[in-house]
């Protein structure tokens, strides 16, 4: 898990995002893990489509509300990334959902494969 959190904290630093969030943490699960229903790049384009990108990167690590409850957890990276695509509060959720990506079938092949 502790490799997972350093790979979103690279993403939100790479997309000069102030925070990182569930949708980082997604991006370095599809990007060290991936699925058959979304690619890395899709999900990426579809991040920076819908939160944007800042003119410079920030120099702190800030994590949303959710993201440090998801690390305190103590969960596996699947039960993690599972929680992430359960909850309609997550960033993630939410990008998934407004681009019409079957979020149950997602959960189902990460569920069944990792």
């Amino acid at each position: 898990m502790k490799e997972l959190f350093a790979l979103a904290e690279t993403e939100m630093i790479t997309l000069k995002q102030p925070y990182v969030g569930t949708e980082h943490l997604f991006l370095a699960y599809l990007n060290k893990y991936p699925t058959k229903l979304l690619s890395y790049n899709d999900f990426k384009k579809y991040v920076i489509e819908l939160t944007g990108v800042s003119y410079k990167a920030s120099s702190y690590i800030i994590y949303t509300p959710l993201l440090r409850q998801i690390k305190n957890n103590n969960k596996t990276i699947k039960e993690s990334i599972l929680d992430i695509l359960s909850n309609d509060d997550s960033i993630t959720y939410n990008i998934l959902l407004s681009k019409n990506i079957d979020i149950e079938a997602l959960y189902n092949e990460i569920n069944t494969n990792s």
